[in-house]
């Protein structure tokens, strides 16, 4: 019934058949591994400890091979591994690099630390890095002490917006803007789209993006500890795609001995959000366990049909968090998550009624090892050596219904899997030099009807080096690069340099200058696509060159009194070989033919102003306010989807001896271009209008255990669904538990 260019049942199973062997090779190698550890440890006090961390990597491994597995379906056949020989050989060569490195560091870092027992990491006093930020430099530093423009959403800001998903919580920060359409909750930042932003979960690449955009509403808020978002290129640190910057979203760790946390809110429109929370932490062991769900109804904004304005959906989230501490130099960590979701919704023609259905799945885990060798002060992070292999897969399946016949009018089906392995050696050299060096091996696969072949992989290769030189206290300078090569485009040299100055104990500037790239996607390269309805075409180009960026950056931010902070971000990004869809003849269909090409250069330029006032009798505030200018340099034509000002407020109170909080927020965007008619010029009607947005969110915990909550989203019932996907007022409650 649906239309197939390959064996969809031999998609689902072929990438996960590659993590499968990965898991069996793993669990045999950890038990002899556990044989090797007891035996070098037979005569030593710690052989129960060290046991019981040879188990631990055991639990984890099993706990990856059952992710693989988590539909309870038999994966693959046990002599077969991939069908394609290469592909074969090309996965078993990588994983077999991968697992070596990790086993290799895990060893490594036990042996030595057993050499000298007692020599733990130095401690000069009691190092408080809070709040601490580590994607900047990918080291741990406090935030006011870092030479890179850093914003950081804290927990307790993320709890206070009665968010359901972390595009929610960003869409309240000055100079990010969230677009919500079919593919998702996208994300702007420095006035480039969600393709050039890079999204990490704890420093790790998501993978699922549909068009270019990851959808933001897809991660759920219930585990995470803060929100990290670098400004500016930084591809010298994390590679591709992080031309507009990089937002880290980083996970919980358990905080108590034992804690059950549960929550449940209903809203309008059927919209539910279900959370729960589970903490422990035993001597050596920190676990975190949390799992989310939320539903809603399609909505329909516009009674003249049956088309809905938005699809409703189901999906759930679970995810784990596990660090155990081998030696006390040494962390073992292990983190997995699991996301699911269907979704509905009704597009109606005139003459023919469609069902859209859609069915998502993705999970990911990672495992890691870091070792201390000491060293450590207040500004410089010592010695250390961190490895880590992480994977991830991302299903999309999306079926189109005649609703008058119950036939498939298309079928399409995207598998797209990830492994990478990662090594950081970081030291401090001369007392006033921290150098990083680093290296990646990515491997990339995708399946999909759409592309040429129906199934393409790619694998990039990196290293990355940087030295943070701090030769007085007041001043630091940051300069590093990262090399990238690419099966398909070559090699990409990425460099990056960036400066602190601490005029006064309240005044600090920063600056900076770094090379952005993003390489052609999947998509980009192989697409196939013929719309057989519309008769057009669109063809990809497996001779693309990887989109570039030069990104300058200027930051103020300036302690005016105890506690009221200003900061002035000043940013300007020029890019070149932007690759767009160009008409290149007649399709078989009849219509155009289009084959992404290299052809556009663009700009973006513009400035943040943030204003923070502390607590001051219980009440804070946040007034934000950006400013932004694009366009085609070779056009001239504004670029579309982009407010030339926004802004952000909030308003906050909290009483905390009776436990009662209400926090009060807007943000405003002015118009911006929705669609241009080919002559170059944006008039009047091709312009989506302004708007302002007022969510209000009231708070009260009650017998210590439980929290009630109200509030009120939209509040003056904004709705223009011909540009936005704004549902209008809608009114929600909660209570939470905690034990």
């Amino acid at each position: 019934m649906f239309p197939r260019k390959i064996n969809t049942r031999q998609l689902k199973s072929t990438g996960f058949s590659a993590l499968w062997t990965f898991a069996r090779v793993s669990a045999f190698r950890a038990h002899a591994f556990s044989a090797l550890i007891r035996i070098r440890y037979q005569c030593c006090a710690c052989q129960a400890n060290l046991e019981a961390a040879c188990q631990a990597i055991q639990i984890q491994l099993c706990l990856a091979t059952l992710l693989t597995n988590s539909r309870g379906k038999k994966i693959m056949s046990s002599n077969r591994i991939m069908d394609s020989p290469k592909a074969n050989l090309t996965f078993k060569w990588i994983l077999r690099i991968l697992l070596n490195l990790v086993l290799a560091l895990l060893v490594f870092a036990l042996l030595s630390s057993a050499e000298s027992a007692d020599d733990t990491p130095e401690t000069e006093g009691a190092v408080e890095l809070d709040p601490v930020v580590v994607t900047a430099t990918k080291t741990p530093q406090r935030l006011e002490d870092t030479p890179v423009i850093t914003n950081l959403i804290t927990r307790a800001e993320i709890e206070a917006t009665g968010a359901e998903n972390v595009g929610e919580v960003l869409e309240h920060t000055a100079g990010i803007i969230i677009h919500r359409d079919g593919h998702g909750d996208g994300v702007q930042l420095q006035g480039l789209d969600s393709e050039y932003v890079l999204i990490l979960v704890d420093g790790e690449p998501q993978v699922g993006r549909i068009a270019g955009k990851l959808d933001m509403a897809r991660l759920a808020v219930e585990n995470v500890e803060r929100i990290e978002i670098v400004k500016g290129a930084t591809a010298s640190l994390f590679g591709n795609a992080a031309l507009g910057g990089v937002i880290n979203i980083i996970t919980r760790k358990a905080t108590s001995p034992f804690s059950v946390q549960v929550s449940q809110s209903f809203e309008q429109n059927s919209t539910l959000d279900s959370r729960g929370t589970l903490e422990l932490q035993r001597d050596k062991l920190n676990t975190l366990l949390t799992l989310s769900r939320n539903q809603r109804d399609p909505i329909d904004l516009d009674t003249s049909d049956l088309t809905t304005t938005i699809d409703g959906y189901s999906n759930a989230t679970g995810s784990a968090r596990t660090e155990y501490q081998l030696t006390p130099a040494t962390n073992l960590v292990f983190s997995g998550q699991y996301f699911t979701q269907n979704q509905e919704g009704i597009s109606d023609t005139g003459s023919v009624v469609f069902e859209s259905l859609g069915d998502i799945e993705n999970f990911s885990g990672s495992l890691g090892i870091a070792h201390k060798f000491g060293g450590f002060t207040q500004r410089m992070q010592g010695t250390s050596l961190t490895g880590k292999l992480y994977a991830t897969r991302y299903d999309d399946e999306s079926t189109v219904v005649n609703r008058d016949t119950k036939e498939a009018s298309s079928y399409n089906l995207n598998i797209q899997d990830m492994v990478k392995s990662e090594i950081q050696f970081d030291t401090t050299l001369w007392e006033k030099h921290q150098l990083t060096l680093g290296g990646e091996i990515i491997f990339e696969n995708l399946q999909s009807q759409r592309i040429t072949s129906g199934e393409r992989d790619v694998i990039t290769n990196s290293f990355f080096v940087q030295n943070e030189f701090r030769p007085i206290s007041a001043f630091a300078l940051v300069v590093g690069g990262r090399l990238d090569n690419h099966t398909e485009f070559g090699t990409h040299f990425s460099p990056k340099l960036s400066s602190l100055y601490r005029m006064t104990d309240s005044l600090r500037i920063r600056a900076s200058y770094g090379q952005g790239f993003r390489a052609p996607d999947f998509k980009d390269l192989y697409l196939d696509f013929t719309n057989v309805t519309a008769g057009y075409q669109v063809l990809g180009n497996p001779n693309l060159q990887p989109e570039s960026s030069h990104s300058w950056n200027l930051g103020v931010e300036y302690q005016m009194f105890d506690d009221v902070i200003g900061r002035i971000h000043i940013y300007r990004n020029d890019l070149q070989n932007l690759i767009e869809a160009e008409r290149i003849g007649e399709s078989v269909a009849g219509g155009s033919k289009f084959e992404y090409q290299n052809i556009s250069r663009a700009y973006t330029e513009g400035f943040d102003v943030e204003t923070v006032i502390g607590s001051i009798g219980g009440f804070t505030s946040t007034l934000g306010y950006a400013y932004l200018r694009g366009a085609d340099k070779e056009t001239g034509l504004r670029l579309l989807n982009r407010s030339t000002h926004s802004g952000t407020l909030k308003l906050a109170y909290l009483h905390a001896n009776s436990g009662f909080q209400a926090d009060l927020r807007g943000r405003y965007a002015s118009e911006w271009g929705f669609f241009d008619d080919g002559d170059k010029i944006l008039e009047t009607e091709e312009l989506a209008p302004s708007y302002w947005v007022w969510n209000i969110r009231v708070s009260k915990t009650l017998f210590k255990m439980f929290k009630a909550s109200i509030g009120c989203n939209n509040i003056f019932d904004f709705k223009i669904p011909t540009f936005y996907t704004f549902t209008g007022r809608a009114f929600y409650g909660g209570l939470s538990l905690t034990y």
